[in-house]
């Protein structure tokens, strides 16, 4: 296929759903071979069917991002059937809200970084090597707004996502010898199921993860493939001098001194 991206390989983790599917189909449509990766293998077959019936060169993987054979064999197999790989976006992720840190489980703890920040280290470890071969290219992480502010009761969601944006500026300057540039994306409010969850109104849904509507920022969520848009920036040619950064998207949430 013709497009921005065209001759691309990308692998893509949380792909089924939010910000990740948003992702995938942006840059499938266009001309990217996208490699989706993600645990809901129903919502990703029938991604997998829909973008394929557009001729797009797509395909899912069911699979656990917290699993290091699975992500490794994923990884490979995308380099497989694709012939290269040239980035990565890793969209996986869970939110975990409502304890204090002494009230906090050693599993709860335990999956939020397994998922928000060792999955991130496992799938670059095994992808790295792919995009260097490949002359070099992109990854681009999923980090938050509260990686800079947060807010009571998120103490694991804070910290991986602090932990991603600072992994993510470390990586980008040991790779930039090899041509692959590292960023963050410092996400604010965004329509997903994790953010969301079952809440009938928009304000009801974003206040109830802790955050707000202000008339000085943007006052409504994102919409996913907004963020779509700005992962396929960072990943772009467009993007050659930007590297380390946390790049934000949040509407102007951090921006608002209170």
């Amino acid at each position: 296929m013709s497009g921005k991206f065209a001759g691309k390989s990308i692998f893509i983790t949380g792909a089924a759903t939010g910000i990740g599917r948003a992702t995938a189909e942006y840059l499938a449509r266009e001309g990217a071979c996208i490699y989706g990766f993600g645990l809901d293998g129903a919502e990703g077959r029938e991604l997998d069917r829909s973008i394929s019936a557009e001729g797009c060169a797509f395909i899912f993987e069911e699979g656990d991002v917290t699993n290091d054979a699975a992500v490794r064999a994923a990884v490979g197999s995308a380099v497989k059937a694709f012939g290269r790989l040239d980035a990565v976006v890793n969209c996986a992720g869970i939110y975990a809200t409502g304890k204090r840190l002494e009230d906090v489980t050693d599993a709860e703890w335990d999956l939020t970084l397994a998922v928000n920040l060792t999955a991130i280290f496992r799938v670059c470890r095994a992808a790295l090597p792919h995009i260097r071969a490949s002359g070099g290219g992109s990854v681009v992480n999923l980090a938050s707004v509260h990686a800079l502010a947060t807010v009571p009761g998120v103490p694991a969601y804070a910290a991986t996502k602090a932990a991603v944006l600072g992994l993510s500026r470390q990586m980008a300057l040991d790779y930039a010898v090899d041509r692959i540039r590292v960023n963050a994306v410092i996400v604010g409010s965004v329509a997903t199921r994790m953010t969301l969850g079952e809440a009938p109104d928009a304000r009801e849904k974003v206040e109830a993860a802790g955050l707000y509507f202000d008339e000085r920022k943007v006052p409504r969520v994102a919409d996913p493939a907004e963020l779509a848009k700005a992962i396929g920036f960072l990943i772009s040619e467009d993007a050659s001098f930007v590297t380390g950064s946390g790049f934000v998207v949040d509407g102007g949430l951090t921006a608002l001194l209170l």
